[in-house]
């Protein structure tokens, strides 16, 4: 264990180090190499570089040289009740290995408690998680170009309250960079200004959590496949800026495999409202009734389940039926005009199931 105290860089410190290093001697501290590193630590079966280390009730200074805690190819290790500031690479690195539990700490390349003037040149990451079945938990991030990177599977992120640089600035509260293999929980967590942001989420949950001043999911298309993805029982607040909350970023390509994904239920003030699930109610006199789910439905041209209701209350007994459900329009006809009243609820999301 290594608790109570304070680090400082020197003026001189490597740009490149980090105050506390936990990896092999032979280790490489090139963040060009992490990624490779990673893949071939997953792929190896030698032993971890440490076990059980506990890094507990320490101030971490960077001193703008290089970063905080680095954590390589190691199990089991503890960070708790740390204040890490005034890096310039990574407040934390986690590379390889297993179980890095993070919580109770604070972060922030600046010091600072929000609307700093300098905001928009904030950089860095405060944690970057290269590795798998990690948890951050009750950790604040103040300021930080990214909050937290994560690139490695099965992490999970709960009471993480991020306000390190808005995204309108450029900035990005969590960023999941593991497309088709997210595996990825988050929730319990306070967006402040600043998003989330999922490459090809697959196996995504996002729950229980407070987006403010227009902060918003992304999920962003590299492959085209978004499956598995719960965006539920989440508030966003906003400024009435015509803000969605969950956006799609189809640059590299539409999503083209979609299945099993869920946003539904959150509740939402001063940002415009998308899902992948929508009720709406229509009426009129006449043998047509078209609903548009457009302005409410996250993927384009894409209704996979319908389901409608239609009552009149005149004296005839139409015969109606679902004739049309492209680009996101219901359309249901009856052959013969009435005033009725059409109920239809809507889903993108749910796997079809085909019986013969």
């Amino acid at each position: 264990m290594i608790h109570g105290g304070t680090l400082r860089a020197s003026d001189d410190f490597p740009a490149d180090g980090y105050l506390i290093d936990l990896s092999a001697p032979s280790a490489s501290s090139q963040e060009g190499n992490e990624r490779s590193s990673l893949n071939s630590q997953l792929a190896s079966s030698s032993s971890y570089n440490y076990e059980y280390i506990t890094l507990k009730d320490l101030m971490l200074d960077s001193n703008y040289r290089g970063g905080g805690i680095s954590v390589v190819n190691s199990l089991r290790t503890s960070i708790d009740n740390c204040y890490i500031a005034r890096f310039t690479t990574n407040g934390i690195l986690v590379q390889g290995g297993h179980e890095t539990y993070i919580r109770n700490s604070f972060l922030g390349q600046h010091i600072t408690a929000g609307g700093d003037g300098g905001e928009r040149n904030f950089s860095g990451t405060a944690i970057n998680l290269m590795g798998n079945d990690n948890a951050v938990t009750d950790v604040v991030i103040f300021s930080a170009a990214v909050g937290i990177m994560v690139s490695g599977q099965a992490n999970t992120f709960s009471g993480v309250h991020c306000y390190n640089k808005a995204t309108g600035l450029g900035g990005t509260g969590i960023y999941l960079k593991l497309p088709g293999q997210t595996q990825t929980r988050i929730v319990n967590s306070y967006m402040d200004y600043t998003g989330i942001v999922a490459e090809d989420p697959v196996q995504l949950h996002i729950s229980s959590s407070f987006f403010l001043g227009d902060a918003f999911v992304l999920l962003k298309s590299i492959n085209g496949v978004a499956n598995g993805v719960n965006i539920v029982d989440n508030m966003f607040s906003g400024s009435n800026n015509g803000v969605q909350i969950v956006q799609l970023d189809q640059s590299n390509g539409p999503f083209k495999e979609i299945d099993q994904v869920v946003v539904d239920r959150n509740n939402v003030e001063g940002m415009n409202l998308k899902a992948t699930v929508a009720r709406v109610a229509v009426e009129g006199n006449g043998s047509s009734w078209t609903v548009d789910f457009n302005p409410i439905l996250l993927f384009p041209n894409l209704i996979k389940h319908v389901q409608y209701s239609l009552t009149t209350s005149g004296s005839s007994f139409p015969n109606h039926a679902l004739r049309n459900v492209s680009e996101n329009r219901v359309v249901i006809e009856s052959d013969v005009a009435a005033p009725a009243n059409v109920f239809v609820t809507v889903d993108q999301g749910a796997s079809s199931l085909i019986s013969s």
